[in-house]
């Protein structure tokens, strides 16, 4: 992960990740999506009508929500919700539908740690199931420096009881490109350089899982997908 020798990481693996596509029926796309414990569930719509006073020439509104487990949204919920929206809006390619509106809505079931990159993920596999253009596809990853200085990846809800310091890391699978960074507590640049590094290895594992599920979906294999993949890359 081109990490230095020095650095001691506690865990550098992604908890084990599950989708199930389509689970709603009464939408464009969908997609129930776990981390570890964690779930979220995002549908998108689109491209549909537009209000008036939304209404652009040059490419599509997007509209995006986020709501909590239960209750009605709080602070951090609309902090989550924009970086959401943020991200889709670098990613989404709005040229395409003009005049026209794309809405993604984000539903929390459970939060146990990471929930910020859970849903950003939900909501690019959303985007991808229900064939909302995109000009690439995007992953986020989690980590937490723990109180004795050690990194910890994707914490589970245990682990982030005893944090340091916290980042979000969004990159999109073109060039690597950064989208978003959400960073929390005290840290040095170095810390900030190495957690930089071992989240974006951490996504390419996000990537191939997006790859095999929605060659799955599409009934292909894995093989084929990958087959695909050189291809178009050469």
């Amino acid at each position: 992960m081109n990490l230095p020798e020095h650095v001691e990481v506690t865990k550098d693996k992604l908890r084990q990740m599950h989708c199930e596509f389509n689970p709603l029926s009464r939408c464009d796309g969908s997609v129930m999506y776990s981390q570890g414990a964690s779930v979220v569930i995002a549908a998108v719509l689109g491209p549909i009508e537009v209000k008036t006073q939304n209404l652009s020439i040059d490419g599509s509104y997007l509209e995006c929500n986020y709501r909590p487990k239960a209750g009605l949204p709080q602070v951090k919920d609309r902090i989550r919700e924009a970086a959401i929206k943020d991200i889709l809006e670098l990613a989404v390619l709005a040229e395409a539908y003009p005049r026209s509106k794309m809405s993604v809505q984000v539903q929390e079931l459970e939060d146990r740690g990471s929930i910020d990159a859970c849903a950003i993920n939900s909501a690019c596999l959303a985007m991808l199931i229900g064939g909302l253009p995109l000009k690439c596809s995007f992953a986020a990853v989690h980590c937490i420096i723990d109180e004795q200085g050690e990194y910890v990846l994707d914490p589970d809800q245990n682990e982030t009881l005893h944090q340091r310091a916290s980042f979000t890391f969004a990159f999109d699978s073109g060039e690597g490109n950064l989208l978003l960074v959400q960073t929390k507590g005290s840290f040095k640049i170095a810390q900030f350089n190495d957690i930089e590094c071992l989240c974006r290895a951490a996504s390419a594992d996000i990537f191939q899982f997006y790859r095999s599920q929605i060659a799955k979906y599409h009934g292909r294999s894995e093989a084929i997908a990958e087959k695909a993949t050189e291809t178009m890359e050469t």
